[in-house]
């Protein structure tokens, strides 16, 4: 897949052989990045931590990752719901892309592709939590239609209402 900024990029659903090269990836994310992304200060991504995020059922847990075409094991970007047990049609996401990579379209991409396995699944909102002052990821949930933003403290939420496949 093409990226805005003109990069190539491979996208496949995560796989449980990733564990390892996801903890690797988590690794060289910076301090703001990982505190991004996890919401608390987190120094490593633990094997526990690792197989919960690989060996899923790409159902009610999907993820999918991206790499570079030039090494296939390197994780790049990640992408993923999980399903509410509460609202099975309602699931929150996550997207976390490597430093190196911000800026250049790579969570869109991810959104669009987790977002068509949300809609073929069932999904029809998906809810998320971000920092209030990531202004990234809030203006790529906003272009894809962000609502009910609300703002506490140091954290931001909202929805997106998925539409269903033509």
């Amino acid at each position: 897949m093409r990226l805005r900024s003109g990069d190539l990029v491979r996208i496949r659903q995560i796989r449980d052989s990733d564990a390892y090269e996801l903890q690797r990836a988590f690794a060289l994310m910076s301090e703001v990045s990982q505190y991004s992304r996890f919401l608390t200060g987190t120094p490593r991504l633990t094997d526990s931590q690792a197989t919960y995020f690989t060996a899923i059922d790409h159902v009610g847990h999907e993820a999918y990752v991206a790499h570079s075409p030039d090494d296939e094991t390197y994780i790049i970007g990640v992408a993923r719901f999980i399903r509410y047990a509460s609202a099975p049609d309602e699931a929150e996401l996550a997207i976390t892309v490597a430093d190196f990579w911000h800026g250049r379209g790579l969570a869109t991409a991810l959104l669009r592709v987790l977002t068509e396995r949300a809609v073929a699944v069932g999904v029809k909102r998906f809810r998320a939590e971000m920092m209030a002052d990531n202004e990234a990821v809030l203006r790529l949930l906003r272009s894809a239609g962000m609502a009910d933003e609300t703002v506490s403290g140091e954290l931001a939420s909202g929805s997106i209402e998925l539409a269903p496949a033509d």
